[in-house]
């Protein structure tokens, strides 16, 4: 590519930058060769030299360049997410356009082109599907993990209608971890930084035999909290985890491959879900009585002190059997959760509500793939996939709002509990087509058949139902069914340098039941499953030189029976907004200045509304019989037209990663990051008349960097998030209680020593 050429990218770079763009369909990886028997579960970068290099994801379920692929979809590194320091799986949004990740609870709100749950439960799963590894994730509760010892992240944007089709008309984030190799090899990490921050990462791969390989890795992380508690004096939102993932891989045979991974989490937090009350009377009920006095924003008041704990095991077993042009493959995969919260519902020093919840469950799953590679005119991808989960939820309340005064530290010995068990069985079968009539055109023809079951039972005791719904039962029984076929047309032309695609796709996700629940649900209500058609057309650029790759997509989705959920007190309001629509422009740019620099940006702009939304839930004032306001209470109001949560106009982003000798044997490497977001609404109508629930427009920069040798062996580093110290929210929610919102982290620096050999 000429002077000319690149001084325009670069241009158009800079002017999507400052208007507040985020990147479609971004992609950064390290060098580092596709592995035999792998390739299913890598994503790698070829480069030959100083150039961006072929990325290799598996976003269609078999390893493609990501510039063939068409579908939107960002690939993140090993190395990236390492130099990035996104130690947490959140943090990926900041290289993710159209991506919002939030964990300010011990679930996650994770929302793609304006399509999430602001609340998900036992009862209904998140619409973007997460997989780690090929095993799907049915809860967000228990999801908020580090990213350890990993190949890669991917991030697919739009509904996923055939290959990743489990409740994903959002899109779906596949996550896979580093496989054993043939070689050993050793790696370390040790990090200290702001608010107690301690971090240890291990790693070592083990060759058995020239047949079999293990693969050990874990991490220690300890994180002080950031937060301080004006009524305890305590410091809060802090949390200790350990994590432990062993891999074993067998190549018995060149045509057989097994890899069975096993893996444990564990953590331990202080009030994860800590919050402030910034509201004032009559909104704060808590308030009349010990008004918070705040002198800084990073500042709590609650009154209850307590740990959130979690755990999980994972099993993973993957058969690949290669017969020449067919290869079938195998999954099974076990999964055993349990995660808490804990929440201090006012948000005040009053011992007025605390919501005290417990969820989990057991998950297994057992998938059959077979595929083909025919080098003719045609190829196929089939698949049967079945899903059984076991899930629980058990929801203590108390608090002098319910005659249960606790004493700060410990529970009451009575509590007003509600226990939800729920049976999911999920059944599908997918399959695509891929027809090549003429050179450089492929025809994509698939579909994906989805049977769900639900089964749920719900006991109270007697003062969860006096206090919730007077007069209800005590246990009740819920069940229900839903099935769908979603199909997929594309149609895609490579012309070499640049490849061309336009698609038809559409995306299902299961109705189910409001949890925590202290009624039945209405059977002439249900909660209605959602589904969504998505167009989309884009183009992929790789410039002759390989120094510059290009991609952008325009897309439009139709979404109709749209699950919508707010607050009200312990429990949530879900209801069917009947259509919304979005629409939106995303690309991304990626040049390779030289060999030591290379510059990154994308963008989006999203347009996404409620079309139809008369019986919209949103919050009202509560007036006493002289008209004056008393609080707030829970209304159906007309939302039509309003934007859909957590889905800002504008984002964008721009990253600079430099790695450049500084002598003959050393390195100097730095990395920085800044993502814009234009305002966004993180509920529904900013929750209603008092309209706080809003995030403002904001930047965020982090910066990292490092010297060592050129081998490798090993390096000294820093990183610094959150550079410029902005003051935001990961939440903010209003309720009876009042608006409780949870902050963001501050700035937090540190050192960091890595290893390798």
């Amino acid at each position: 590519m000429g002077r000319q050429t690149l001084g325009a990218v670069l241009s158009i770079t800079a002017l999507a930058v400052s208007l507040g763009w985020a990147g479609g369909a971004s992609a950064q990886a390290a060098a580092q060769p596709a592995e035999p028997g792998a390739a299913d579960a890598q994503t790698t970068q070829e480069s030959t030299g100083a150039d961006v290099g072929d990325i290799v994801v598996t976003a269609q379920r078999q390893s493609q360049s990501i510039q063939k692929v068409p579908i939107s979809v960002t690939a993140v590194s090993a190395d990236a997410i390492e130099n990035l320091n996104i130690r947490n799986i959140d943090k990926i949004a900041t290289v993710t356009p159209g991506l919002v990740y939030e964990t300010g609870y011990s679930f996650v709100q994770v929302y793609i082109r304006g399509v999430g749950d602001q609340t998900p439960g036992v009862g209904l799963e998140t619409p973007v599907a997460t997989y780690v590894d090929g095993a799907y994730l049915e809860r967000g509760t228990g999801t908020i993990f580090d990213l350890v010892d990993l190949a890669s992240v991917e991030v697919l944007k739009g509904p996923q209608g055939t290959l990743y089709g489990r409740n994903a008309t959002a899109g779906a984030i596949l996550i896979s971890t580093a496989n054993p190799t043939y070689d050993f090899g050793i790696k370390g990490l040790a990090e200290v930084g702001r608010f107690g921050h301690s971090q240890i990462d291990g790693m070592i791969n083990v060759p058995l035999t020239d047949k079999a390989a293990i693969r050990f890795a874990g991490r220690y992380r300890n994180d002080g909290g950031n937060l301080s508690n004006i009524t305890t004096g305590d410091k809060v939102r802090g949390k200790e985890t350990y994590d432990a993932r062993l891999k074993l891989r067998l190549d018995p045979t060149p045509d057989f491959n097994a890899i069975l991974s096993l893996d444990y989490h564990h953590e331990d937090g202080n009030a994860n879900a800590s919050g402030r009350n910034d509201s004032q009377p009559p909104f704060c009920p808590g308030c009349v009585a010990t008004p918070p006095a705040y002198t800084g924003f990073y500042q709590t008041a609650d009154d209850f002190r307590r740990h959130d704990k979690g755990r999980s095991y994972n099993v993973n077993l993957t058969l690949q059997y290669d017969l020449g042009d067919i290869t079938i493959k195998s999954l099974t995969a076990y999964r055993d959760l349990e995660s808490g919260i804990t929440q201090d519902v006012d948000g005040t020093a009053s011992p007025l509500f605390v919501f005290d919840a417990k969820y989990g469950g057991k998950t297994f799953q057992q998938d059959l793939q077979l595929s083909s590679s025919f080098d003719g005119i045609f190829d196929f991808l089939a698949g049967v996939s079945y899903v059984h989960d076991d899930a629980f939820q058990r929801s203590f309340l108390y608090g002098t709002l319910f005659g249960l005064p606790y004493n700060g530290v410990t529970r009451p010995a009575q509590m007003s509990e509600g226990r939800q068990y729920q049976i999911t069985k999920s059944y599908s079968a997918f399959a695509e087509a891929y027809i090549r009539p003429i050179d450089h055109l492929t025809l994509t023809l698939g579909g994906r058949y989805t049977k769900d079951k639900r089964d749920l039972d719900t006991v109270n005791n007697q003062l969860a139902v006096n206090f919730n719904n007077p007069g209800g039962p005590l246990s009740f029984n819920q069940k229900a069914s839903y099935e769908k076929f979603t199909p997929r047309l594309v149609v895609a032309y490579d012309a070499g340098d640049v490849n061309l695609y336009a698609s038809y796709t559409k995306g299902f996700r299961a109705g189910g039941f409001n949890t925590p629940s202290y009624a039945p649900r209405d059977p002439n209500d249900p909660i209605r499953p959602e589904s969504m058609t998505s167009y989309e057309v884009g183009a992929k650029y790789v410039s002759p030189d390989r120094r510059t790759r290009a991609n952008l997509a325009l897309f439009r989705y139709d979404y109709k029976d749209v699950i919508v959920s707010i607050l009200n007190g312990p429990t949530r309001v879900v209801r069917n907004s009947p259509s919304a629509r979005g629409k939106g422009i995303e690309f991304d740019v990626n040049q390779r200045v030289n060999d030591w620099l290379t510059i990154s940006a994308g963008g989006q702009y999203l347009d996404a509304k409620y079309r139809d939304y008369a019986n919209g839930a949103t919050y009202v004032y509560r007036r006493n019989a002289a008209g004056a306001i008393t609080g707030i209470t829970l209304a159906t109001q007309d939302l039509s037209g309003v934007r859909l949560p957590r889905a800002p106009k504008w984002t964008g982003y721009v990253s600079a990663n430099v790695e450049a000798p500084i002598s003959d044997d050393w390195v100097f490497k730095l990395n920085g990051v800044a993502r814009y977001t234009s305002p966004y609404d993180f509920v529904v109508n900013r929750s209603g008349v008092l309209g706080a629930d809003y995030q403002k427009k904001l930047t965020i920069v982090n910066v990292s960097g490092g010297i060592g040798p050129s081998s490798g062996d090993y390096e000294i580093g820093f990183y610094i998030d959150n550079l410029t110290a902005q003051k935001y929210y990961v939440n903010r929610v209003t309720g009876t209680q009042g608006i409780v919102s949870l902050q963001a982290m501050p700035r937090t620096y540190g050192v960091r020593l890595k290893f390798q050999y």
